[in-house]
């Protein structure tokens, strides 16, 4: 049976999102540039490169998943794997293409004197400023590096990212999402706009208080975005954060589960039983 007997305003979402901290790719083939969707508008930028205009060269040449454009010696990985009797898999750098992903003919291709496998190699930091003069590329990025992920390289393999690089990449894919509405629909009231409800997993897991920071930022300008964020989180400068808490408890286990208290993290801080209240009129 359903824990609820009815759900309210439900239809004002245009999707719910769980932003966990489960990987996002489980192939190399997927990596940041790809989940961010900016690999489209850079395929498409080196397209327009006169160089690649005089060769007919078209966006797909620049995919690291297609025959054409790709290191055929390792099929657009950068590396090959090796199979090794009583050891580990392990992978080497590609030879071929000394881990740029293209073959010699795709790699002639520059923009601002970079090729489309050294644009890859970029950290992200790197990139939104390369790109800089392009909004659809440099915001996102921008984004990202402002999360604290802005040392991951564009082409980096999914599978190499912790859980917490995982769900920052989430959240600020939906952030670009929500920035995608003109601003006629904002004048009017977010009416037409999509908004969605995050459900966000401790989020501050292995992050610096630094990045902490950072986080609660994108958090904000996710609900300034007109989406609702919903975050499980024991970290005080979060929950203090909050427009709306519920404590939750009042012990762990099979002595917690109970509403303890709820509202404005200035009304729970007042509640007399609640454990949480003393931490956060510390951060208060």
């Amino acid at each position: 049976a359903n824990p609820w007997t009815r759900i309210v305003n439900a239809d004002v979402f245009n999707a719910v999102y769980e932003v966990d901290q489960s990987p996002i790719g489980k192939t190399s083939r997927s990596c940041p540039a790809t989940y961010a969707g900016i690999m489209d508008h850079i395929r498409k930028l080196f397209a327009q490169v006169p160089l690649a205009r005089t060769r007919g060269y078209e966006p797909g040449r620049f995919s690291f998943n297609t025959e054409g454009g790709r290191c055929e010696a390792c099929q657009g990985n950068g590396e090959i794997k090796v199979e090794m009797n009583f050891l580990p898999t392990t992978r080497v750098h590609c030879e071929v293409c000394h881990g740029l992903r293209f073959n010699a003919a795709t790699l002639e291709i520059d923009y601002n004197g970079k090729n489309i496998g050294e644009v890859l190699k970029m950290s992200i930091t790197e990139a939104a400023d390369f790109f800089q003069s392009l909004p659809r590329i440099a915001g996102p990025l921008k984004l990202l590096a402002d999360t604290g992920v802005g040392y991951l390289q564009l082409g980096q393999a999914s599978p190499t990212l912790s859980g917490g690089e995982a769900q920052r990449l989430k959240m600020v894919t939906g952030l670009s999402a929500g920035q995608g509405r003109t601003a006629t629909e904002k004048l009017r009231g977010m009416k037409n706009a999509k908004r969605n409800l995050y459900l966000i997993e401790e989020p501050t897991i292995g992050l610096h208080m630094a990045d902490v920071a950072r986080l609660i930022d994108v958090l904000h300008r996710l609900v300034d975005e007109g989406h609702t964020v919903v975050v499980i989180e024991h970290h005080p400068d979060v929950f203090a954060e909050a427009d709306y808490l519920i404590d939750i408890g009042p012990e762990a286990g099979k002595d917690g589960g109970r509403i303890v208290a709820s509202g404005t993290p200035e009304q729970v801080a007042r509640h007399k039983s609640s454990h949480t209240a003393p931490f956060l009129r510390a951060v208060l």
